[in-house]
């Protein structure tokens, strides 16, 4: 039992440390506004990420399978939302040695991983396979 939960837990590290749209986000709000700007997107990442690991921890498998159309409309609508962000990155202006660039703000990075195709994905992968160890 106890090398399921180490299993589990270096998994979800792996996961959470792979690289996607939230992270290469991230980097870019930091890179261009700097740290103190875009600990509100930051925020909001994780915050996304809290409400994506307790959906599918309680079962968004089950009404994905139930629904098919559900999972494709939520799909259809991240994958919008993800290349919306990437369309705004590359069309954003050269940086200046002013800084006075708009950091993105908690409700973006909310949306962006409460969109993110790539979280549901892994973390209905990781409690499907787990599932044993949540069972009294």
């Amino acid at each position: 039992m106890l090398e399921a939960w180490v299993s589990l837990v270096f998994t979800a590290l792996m996961l959470l440390g792979s690289p996607g749209p939230a992270c290469l986000a991230l980097a870019a709000v930091g890179a261009t506004s700097g740290v103190k700007k875009g600990i509100p997107f930051l925020l909001g990442i994780l915050s996304g990420l809290s409400i994506v690991i307790t959906l599918t921890a309680f079962g968004l498998a089950a009404l994905f399978e139930h629904y098919p159309y559900a999972k494709l409309i939520c799909e259809s609508i991240g994958a919008l939302y993800i290349l919306y962000l990437a369309y705004k990155m590359a069309s954003a202006p050269a940086l200046s040695n002013d800084n006075d660039i708009d950091a993105p703000v908690f409700k973006e990075g909310f949306i962006l991983n409460l969109l993110n195709p790539k979280i549901y994905a892994s973390f209905l992968a990781v409690f499907a396979q787990f599932l044993f160890l949540i069972k009294p």
